[in-house]
Formats: structure tokens, sequence, C-alpha cells
């Protein structure tokens, strides 16, 4: 591989996104990228299922349940519970905005989850500040086969809101509508 393609963003990376972000831009993370965000973007977040053994925690390939936060501009025009497509997925205890958390009880919709107490509470999506702009952590693949569609939904609302930012949260949910 040559090495233009190779060897990650490094620090000038990481400072080249803190900037862009800090200026008024949004960074958005899926899945365990998201530890990225918390490492060198700095991310005031904490993985409550990092470094637990998979005897303890697993979630192969689950559909669990999310709740939103109807009043954040992600989680309008959604509906209040959603199913989240888990694969080895994070999930954060955070003083940030989190438009979506796991419910305290009744986690698993389908598949496996072993570990439920470790998500139980805590958020799915956090939604952090950065300057004057945002980091979005999603603790989910919402790309996934389109699973679930809410989550899809959520994630192209944010790229609407980002194309265009005179666009609303409620604009771009009736537009995929």
């Amino acid at each position: 591989m040559p090495a233009e393609f190779s060897g990650g963003l490094e620090s000038a990376g990481a400072e080249a996104l803190r900037q862009f972000a800090s200026a008024g831009g949004t960074l958005i993370f899926l899945n365990r990228a998201a530890e990225y965000a918390i490492q060198h973007i700095g991310v005031a977040a904490r993985s409550v299922v990092r470094g637990v053994s998979e005897s303890e925690f697993y979630s192969p390939g689950s559909l669990l349940a999310g709740r939103l936060d109807l009043h954040h501009p992600l989680g309008q025009g959604l509906p209040a519970e959603i199913a989240i497509w888990s694969e080895h997925s994070p999930a954060w205890e955070t003083a940030e905005s989190a438009p979506v958390r796991y419910p305290d009880t009744g986690l698993l919709e389908s598949g496996w989850l072993l570990g439920e107490k470790y998500l139980a509470g805590k958020a799915a999506l956090v939604d952090a500040r950065v300057g004057a702009g945002h980091a979005i952590l999603f603790g989910m693949r919402p790309q996934y086969r389109a699973q679930s569609y809410p989550n899809a939904q959520a994630l192209l609302q944010r790229a609407a809101l980002l194309l265009n930012r005179t666009f609303t949260a409620r604009t771009a949910a009736n537009l995929l509508n």
C-alpha cells in the first residue's frame, strides 16, 4: 500500500478535525469508530462496554430497544421508540446530550444479548458540543442493511442539516417520508 494511503489521521489530522468542528462543523462517527472522537477529539463520554469480556457482555448482531428524545433535532419526526442494530456496539456514560438512550429494562427485541445491565439507561447516540460545532457518536450501525429504517433516517436528517443549515430536522424528516 502506498504511504499516502496508510497510517491513519495522526495528530495533525485529529487537530484538523477538532478545528473543523470548533469552527461550526459537524463530525459523524459510526459504531466503534466513535472511540476516535473520545480519544482524539475530546468528546466527554466513557464507553461502558469497552474492556468488558465477551463472557459478561455480548451483542453479536441484535436489535435492541432505543428511546428517543423527541425534542432533539435528531429525534424530531421519529417515533419515540426505535430498534437499534447492535453489533459489538458501544454505549456511553456522558453528560453530553444523548438523543437516544437504552431503556432501563427489556432491551432485547431480536437476537442475542448477554449483559443487558451494561447498557440499561445508557446513551446509544451522543451529540457532543465541540466549540461552535458538534460530534455525533452513533453507538450503532445505522447504515447496516437499513436496519432499522429510523436509524438510517436519523443519519440522513443530520446529513441534510449539514448540507443546508436552513433545513430544520422536521423539514428533513418530511423530505424522507
